[in-house]
């Protein structure tokens, strides 16, 4: 499973893989890169960390979503 992180970084809201600093999204807003980062990772298993101000981790998303145990039904 791939890791992403994204971080508010001056005026904008970056995704990057772990270990790597190229940005693969940007967006001026959190729910933009949010959207953004859910159509990208459609094709993917991934863990995608949400970073706030501070750095710490306030949200984390899995991918594809049924592999999120808080999306299942049952």
């Amino acid at each position: 499973m791939e890791i992403y992180h994204i971080t508010h970084e001056d005026d904008r809201w970056v995704l990057r893989e772990e270990g790597d600093q190229r940005a693969l999204l940007e967006a001026g807003n959190r729910q933009d890169i949010l959207d953004e980062t859910r159509d990208y990772m459609k094709l993917r298993t991934a863990l995608v960390n949400v970073h706030g101000d501070d750095g710490s981790v306030e949200e984390e998303h899995r991918y594809p979503q049924e592999q999120n145990p808080l999306e299942t039904r049952g």
